[in-house]
């Protein structure tokens, strides 16, 4: 492998300490060239949303944008729009508590010498003293999100672009609610790498034969299904069974939820006074308030 500590220049060089990421452009998000790609293959902010691991885009999302049946909105977010003003930030912060490393900033696009659709747009790669390594920026609302460990939707990120730039481990460097910063690692797993692939081989396959994947539960789902169909028009459809599982959900759902009250009441009842609520020993539920209001219960996030 090359150590040289510089970025590929030319088309088809390959990324430093890689004999497999085979370098593509330079280009930033506001290039129309960075977008048509995007189009074309499946990169490490996708595959979370390929293996239903993301928040915000489902595999039916994503498989309406690729095919084109819906648009990406242009407006862009707040949080993404401070995500990517505060990422060179946080990477001084990460070059700072590392100052012998070598870090290449804006390192490009990459896909697998392999696989010309899998590709790879990294935030930095990072020279550790040891092994080249892939660095990737986040900010964040909430720490619960992380204490286990990157999100599974950010971890399969960097296990796609570790796998196609042939490298062994991946930094994170987070900024959680804009003044607390932390440092994370993982390595290659080559069982979620092969779960991965084949699931994008799976989506991509469905991409090319224009086939719908299966809906599922996301909200992203529902909200595509509605853009999909923006007018109404004077006819009408006979649902029949679909009609009648429409309805006994809704009346499974409805009794879940009284369900849930019903219990939360009785936690609520069982901590009295306490903030913390243990489940076998672990802080799991806590009673919060806002103002002057009466105490509600609250499900720590995971």
């Amino acid at each position: 492998m090359n150590n040289v500590a510089q970025l590929p220049k030319k088309q088809g060089e390959y990324a430093p300490g890689s004999d497999t990421g085979v370098f593509y452009f330079r280009y930033g998000e506001k290039n129309p060239e960075w977008h048509k790609l995007r189009m074309t293959g499946l990169g490490g902010s996708e595959i979370g949303a390929v293996c239903g691991l993301s928040r915000w885009v489902s595999p039916y999302k994503l498989w309406a944008l690729k095919t084109k049946r819906i648009t990406q909105p242009e407006i862009v977010s707040e949080s993404a729009e401070w995500g990517n003003r505060l990422e060179p930030v946080i990477i001084d912060k990460f070059a700072s508590e590392h100052p012998d490393w070598i870090i290449l900033r804006d390192p490009g696009t990459y896909h697998h010498k392999e696989r010309e659709w899998q590709r790879a747009n990294p935030d930095a790669l990072v020279f550790d003293g040891e092994q080249w390594a892939v660095l990737e920026v986040k900010t964040a609302h909430f720490e619960d999100d992380w204490r286990n460990g990157p999100p599974p939707g950010y971890d399969a990120q960097v296990q796609w672009y570790m796998n196609v730039l042939g490298y062994k481990k991946a930094y994170f460097a987070a900024l959680f609610h804009g003044n607390t910063y932390k440092e994370y690692e993982t390595e290659l797993s080559d069982i979620s790498v092969n779960f991965y692939l084949d699931q994008a081989k799976d989506f991509l396959r469905l991409v090319e034969e224009d086939k719908e994947p299966d809906f599922d539960g996301a909200h992203a789902t529902y909200e595509t299904v509605r853009e999909l169909n923006p007018y109404i028009e004077d006819l009408e459809v006979e649902l029949g069974d679909l009609g009648v599982h429409y309805f006994n959900a809704k009346t499974d759902a409805t009794r879940a939820s009284e369900k849930e009250r019903e219990m939360a009441s009785r936690v609520l009842a069982a901590m009295g006074k306490a903030k913390r609520g243990l489940v076998m020993g672990e802080w799991l539920l806590s009673r919060q308030a806002r103002g002057k209001g009466a105490p509600y219960l609250v499900q720590k996030r995971k």
